[in-house]
């Protein structure tokens, strides 16, 4: 739990108690918390992909071949919420109409 590396990525696991092994955090579930700037900084070609909570402010790049990636999540929450992820993400899209057409 806390921050860990999983094969060719790093994840976080907060919960039940994992946050307080990344940072000091009165870990209860009634103490709520806006996680205001989240700023992930990484190589990019190592880490292309960096997610945490909420919405993405601002991303850019930085010498050396690093990047960064700033989030925002407005909306109170107990730190088992917390979550980051950086890595080599793939994605799948498809499209799917209903019986209705839609």
């Amino acid at each position: 739990s806390g921050l860990y590396k999983s094969g060719r990525m790093y994840c976080s696991q907060c919960e039940a108690t994992g946050f307080r092994r990344i940072t000091y955090y009165p870990d209860r579930p009634d103490n709520m918390a806006v996680f205001d700037r989240i700023k992930m900084t990484a190589d990019e070609a190592q880490y292309p992909i960096l997610l945490s909570n909420g919405n993405m402010l601002e991303e850019g790049k930085l010498e050396g071949g690093r990047h960064f990636a700033v989030w925002t999540d407005p909306f109170p929450k107990p730190s088992y919420l917390f979550c980051v992820v950086a890595g080599s993400l793939g994605s799948i899209s498809d499209t799917y109409t209903t019986t209705s057409g839609r």
